[in-house]
């Protein structure tokens, strides 16, 4: 697809002109949600005004965002993309461009493909530009959502593995990759002494509990299945090993229906006991740091933020060898890679950093400059408001 035409001629606005619109296709709160308001956050530092536009609008998204600062305006429509039903697709189209126009949208986000299904064809009519993130594996699209979601302006990838499993052929004019980043917050030993004893008060675990902390919510994409395999294989010689999962398992249908059938998988291992489901919490930070390690056992991934947060806290961790997950963790120097599905992998290392804490310390120790040296905020506010730049119409 050629490049769109109608912002070749236009100025480059500032940041205190430049309206940028995320479009949030999920309803529940999750890695997308969380991810994408660090990008406000970063494109905010240079002076771009952000909004969520929300497709399925609940109470706890909502919320969310304007926790946060960020203005939140309920689509006025989400338009179903049909070639057999066309009326209905354009009345609905109408309807959120003219939305999107009364919001002076200078440029909309897509923070998934799904928001980009909906909305890319619409914006391409409206003049409006539209980058369309790509977050995860996608190398297999139905002809329809290819032809709908290449409506997009841009492509961006949060890695390098992510665009080249892309089911779309996206050639470089029309594709970036730009790593996430985070803050590196300051490590006070004596209040994270204190964090530990904390958390495993509030979750009503013994003093000595050794916590592995899976930070993930409660779906089919997260492989927690080889992590209860795992777990099984442990806890003979671990008996104070305990899994502390934090994320969502009851907000939507699919993560009740997947905690359910994990909590039968639990029983059948009489692993019970070893498992505390936590939930979405706004202080993951807070649990990360009272963790003794963290791990993601997955099926796919593009480029987990909540791996770049435990490094940046001085955690060791461990992770599937799937898609971007390599980028950022280097076996031996940043932490560990296991197969995927492979639990005797996984249990072994983490039989090795239980019982050598002294490398564990130095993984963790390695990765938190790792971070600090390739993730920073800062670098990923420059790159992705320069972007911005590039694309955004004036207001």
């Amino acid at each position: 697809m050629t490049v769109l035409s109608h912002t070749s001629n236009l100025s480059h606005p500032s940041g205190d002109e430049m309206n940028v619109v995320h479009v949030l296709p999920f309803p529940g709160v999750g890695g997308t949600e969380v991810a994408t308001l660090r990008v406000m956050n970063a494109v905010a530092a240079h002076g771009a005004r952000n909004r969520a536009l929300l497709l399925s609008p609940t109470p706890e998204l909502r919320q969310f965002f304007s926790d946060a600062g960020i203005a939140v305006t309920e689509a006025a429509s989400t338009p179903q993309p049909s070639l057999r039903h066309g009326l209905g697709f354009l009345r609905d189209a109408r309807r959120l461009a003219a939305q999107l126009r009364s919001l002076q949208a200078s440029l909309v986000h897509c923070a998934d493909i799904l928001s980009a299904y909906h909305v890319a064809a619409v914006c391409r009519a409206a003049a409006i530009p539209v980058i369309c993130q790509v977050r995860n594996r996608y190398s297999q699209l139905p002809p329809k959502e290819r032809l709908f979601v290449s409506a997009a302006r841009h492509f961006l990838f949060v890695s390098r593995q992510t665009w080249k499993e892309f089911a779309i052929q996206v050639p470089p004019a029309r594709g970036s990759v730009i790593y996430d980043g985070i803050d590196i917050p300051s490590l006070d030993e004596a209040g994270s002494q204190a964090a530990a004893v904390q958390v495993r008060q509030e979750l009503g675990l013994p003093s000595d509990a050794i916590l592995a902390g899976m930070f993930a919510r409660v779906a089919p994409q997260k492989d927690y299945e080889t992590l209860i395999r795992a777990a099984a294989i442990l806890a003979p010689e671990h008996p104070r090993l305990v899994f502390l999962i934090v994320g969502d398992y009851q907000t939507t249908p699919e993560n009740r229906t997947h905690y359910a059938h994990l909590r039968t998988l639990l029983e059948q291992a009489g692993l019970t006991s070893r498992f505390v489901f936590a939930g979405f919490r706004k202080d993951a930070q807070r649990l990360m740091t009272a963790c003794d390690l963290c791990l993601l056992s997955t099926n796919w991934e593009g480029l987990p933020l909540v791996l770049l947060e435990a490094m940046a806290v001085g955690r060791p961790v461990i992770a599937t060898n799937v898609d971007g997950i390599p980028e950022i963790v280097l076996p031996g120097v940043t932490g560990q890679l296991y197969p995927h599905g492979d639990a005797a992998a996984l249990a072994g290392h983490l039989r090795t950093l239980l019982s050598n804490p002294v490398e564990a310390r130095r993984l963790g120790e390695s990765s938190r400059e790792h971070v600090r040296r390739h993730f920073s905020r800062e670098r990923f506010g420059q790159e992705l408001f320069a972007l911005y730049q590039r694309f955004a119409r004036p207001c």
